[in-house]
């Protein structure tokens, strides 16, 4: 069975969370109820066992079947709706404000008639949070079944290709997924018919064997970069100080743009002040552009602050390769205009490095996933 747990969020096999313990055992939802350690049997004593077993396990499976016809009939509408209606945290609520959603949920169903949640206190949020946890399977299946092939090999190349690192806390999923869909029995050691699913020494055979798989991956895909990269793109702050004050502004647009924000150039003339204006998040911001030798003074702080007042900006912030000056810090501190210098401006141009690189990786990337597909 696929655990999954609700503290840590880990996947696992495990009826106890590996990651957090025995202390989540209670918050460790399998995807099917039948595992609730409300349904299982707990042994009395090999005396006791031997005349109540059998009596009691049969209590025990009707009551699951009964929680089972009572979920399948209160799935749709009433647990998915809730779940979309709770947001992030459907479980808040569960002690104290008896008017919280999840109290009037739970109230929803009882008078409905789902009387079982009454008599098994905890079992509403368990319920709960398997309808969010089989959302989220649902999802993980529509975005791997594609990747399936004829081997586990490449199977496995082409889900790790798509999905990168994230294959490290979603391989016991896609492992349940084959195994549901009795795909490379041959090839993976599945317990079918005892727990876990996937045995320890097995599940770290098959992460050495991803770990190995994505490695190789990134390997390609640094050589493709480091063979297709221009390193014209790659722009120092030694290149900056080349610049002319014109080419620093369309520079200073063309850093910002990549950055993720809005940007627009002014007029080289009468601009009042202002150089380019940059938005995001609908605040709207002035750039006075200094590329200066020498330390730059209040000159270029007021000239900021007369554009922010002119061109009704939010705020006035004053861009150089170079320094300020003691009482240009002063006055921005006083007035509220930003100051980037030297320093802080190579902070953004390694973000915009930073940026090229990835885009320049996801390029070289494109074309052998491209390629993976059509072969599938």
């Amino acid at each position: 069975m696929l655990y999954r747990c609700h503290q840590c969020e880990h996947f696992s096999f495990h009826a106890i969370c590996p990651t957090c313990g025995a202390e989540a055992q209670d918050d460790n939802i399998p995807l099917d109820p039948e595992y609730y350690p409300e349904f299982q049997y707990r042994s009395r004593g090999l005396v006791k066992d031997l005349f109540v077993r059998r009596k009691i396990e049969k209590e025990l499976h009707s009551k699951l079947d009964a929680v089972l016809r009572k979920y399948s009939e209160f799935e749709k509408p009433y647990f998915v709706n809730y779940v979309h209606l709770a947001g992030e945290d459907p479980l808040q609520g569960t002690e104290g404000d008896k008017h919280s959603k999840f109290r009037l949920f739970h109230a929803v169903l009882v008078r409905r008639g789902f009387d079982e949640l009454e008599q098994l206190p905890q079992l509403t949020n368990k319920l709960v949070r398997l309808t969010a946890f089989r959302f989220l399977y649902v999802d993980f299946v529509k975005r791997t079944e594609r990747h399936v092939s004829a081997n586990l090999e490449s199977t496995l190349q082409s889900w790790i290709d798509e999905r990168g690192p994230v294959f490290r806390s979603h391989l016991p999923l896609l492992l349940y997924y084959l195994w549901g869909q009795k795909v490379h029995l041959d090839e993976v050691a599945f317990n079918s018919n005892a727990l876990p699913l996937v045995d320890d020494e097995e599940m770290e055979r098959i992460q050495e064997r991803c770990e190995q798989i994505y490695f190789d991956i990134l390997v390609e895909r640094f050589q493709t970069t480091l063979e297709q990269f221009d390193p014209s793109l790659f722009v120092t702050i030694y290149a900056l100080d080349a610049m002319s004050g014109f080419e620093f502004e369309d520079f200073l647009a063309k850093l910002f743009r990549t950055v993720g924000y809005d940007v627009q150039l002014t007029k080289r003339t009468a601009d009042q002040g202002a150089d380019l204006f940059v938005e995001k998040f609908g605040k709207k911001t002035v750039i006075q552009a200094k590329n200066y030798s020498e330390n730059v003074g209040n000159a270029a702080v007021q000239q900021a602050l007369a554009a922010k007042a002119f061109y009704s900006c939010d705020h006035a912030m004053v861009v150089t390769n170079s320094y300020f000056t003691p009482s240009a810090k002063a006055l921005a501190e006083a007035s509220g205009v930003a100051l980037v210098d030297r320093r802080e401006l190579q902070s953004y141009l390694d973000q915009y490095n930073h940026t090229i690189l990835e885009a320049a990786a996801e390029r070289s990337a494109k074309p052998a996933s491209s390629g993976e597909r059509q072969s599938e």
